[in-house]
């Protein structure tokens, strides 16, 4: 490995595509998806997010243990099971954000949009990120998303719909697995290539 300074990458900017499960993204993704347009067919641009509460990545579990034996110590070492996700505040409060975060429905008598009890929504998802040097993107191809947090009112800042993804495996027919642990998603940066 060598110093690069081409490979670092400041996302001072992004945006987030989704489309149903499983939906591979376009060859040259980083060069297919643009910030302020919808992805190709059947990428839709989820449109303005905070940028005060930037897109985050979440884990939870994978941690390491050493197990000994009664004849030594630390003869290997077992990672338990990692859930991954990622949140994200959405900030365009129309339907597709609106179901997103509650899988609800209009009404078409009122006109509201009803909110009923939690359930999901499956969505592939594309994070793309870009800078004056270059793009970086994140293909997650099997998501489950529903609200996270509960919305709340801050009078100087924009409204927010706090969506949480679950970050699930997809199958190895979308995404290969790696030494038979199942694939949960790919990196894409401009300038990467494989070796």
């Amino acid at each position: 490995m060598s110093v690069d300074a081409t490979k670092l990458i400041i996302p001072g900017h992004g945006t987030v595509f989704h489309a149903p499960p499983n939906t591979k993204p376009p060859a040259t993704p980083l060069d297919a998806f643009d910030l302020l347009d919808d992805g190709p067919t059947p990428w839709l641009n989820l449109g303005h997010t905070s940028k005060t509460n930037t897109i985050a990545f979440t884990k939870e579990g994978g941690e390491k243990e050493t197990l000994d034996t009664f004849l030594a110590d630390g003869v290997r070492t077992s990672i338990g099971s990692t859930t991954w996700g990622v949140d994200i505040a959405s900030l365009q409060i129309d339907a597709d954000n609106l179901d997103l975060a509650f899988n609800g429905d209009f009404d078409t008598e009122t006109g509201g949009y009803t909110v009923a009890t939690p359930a999901p929504v499956g969505r592939a998802l594309f994070l793309f990120f870009q800078d004056n040097t270059g793009e970086l993107g994140f293909w997650l191809p099997n998501t489950e998303l529903a609200l996270g947090e509960a919305p709340s009112v801050d009078t100087a800042n924009f409204f927010e719909l706090p969506l949480s993804a679950s970050i699930l495996s997809a199958p190895s027919s979308v995404i290969p697995a790696v030494n038979g642990r199942p694939g949960l998603f790919q990196i894409f940066k401009t300038g990467l290539t494989a070796p």
